[in-house]
């Protein structure tokens, strides 16, 4: 009778181990985890000269920090010359790589600046990357194709458990540029306006 009682206080202990385990595990990796939030617009904000600035915007809303952030803008273009698929490309960006992300912190991502040429990281076909590079503006750029998207996606390590996580915008249209600046994740008036 008494190895039963002692047999049962042993499976009962690795069932509790087993299950505690399970659930420290759980919370780990996905309560206790980084998590970005990005804008739900693009900022278009007006310099001198009738120059502008595109930008997006992101926030970690995790629990942890993320370190050594790699962020790519791609854009989509469909259609462009009657083709029947999608051609993506990606564009430099003034924040292709950040060491560290903490909580509760932003950054914002120029994706196109009309002072500046465009520059490719991985170069669209010559007919597209010629008339991308006549575009004054990230509206001309996203009328090219019968539709056109811009997504962000950012990358990086979770500053506790190491693992690297994949983290994306929605599709951004022509119709998401709003005129304004950043104010947290929304986009509000520009104070010359």
């Amino acid at each position: 009778m008494e190895l039963l009682s002692d047999l049962g206080f042993v499976l009962l202990g690795a069932v509790l181990g087993v299950g505690s385990s399970g659930v420290f595990w759980w919370v780990q990796a996905h309560y206790w985890v980084p998590s970005i939030k990005f804008s739900e617009e693009i900022a278009e904000y007006l310099l001198t000269n009738n120059h502008s600035l595109f930008q997006c915007a992101f926030e970690n809303v995790g629990k942890r920090e993320i370190i050594d952030l790699e962020i790519q803008v791609r854009v989509g273009i469909k259609g462009f010359l009657g083709a029947t698929g999608w051609a993506y490309h990606t564009v430099s960006s003034n924040a292709s790589r950040v060491p560290q992300l903490a909580q509760r912190k932003r950054r914002r991502v120029r994706i196109f600046d009309t002072r500046e040429a465009a520059t490719f990281v991985d170069m669209p076909s010559k007919s597209l990357r010629e008339k991308i590079e006549a575009c004054a503006s990230l509206r001309e750029v996203l009328q090219l194709g019968e539709d056109a998207v811009v997504r962000i996606h950012v990358f990086g390590y979770d500053g506790f458990s190491g693992a690297r996580k994949h983290f994306r915008s929605r599709e951004y249209r022509e119709t998401d540029i709003r005129k304004g600046t950043f104010e947290g994740l929304d986009v509000v008036q520009n104070k010359r306006f």
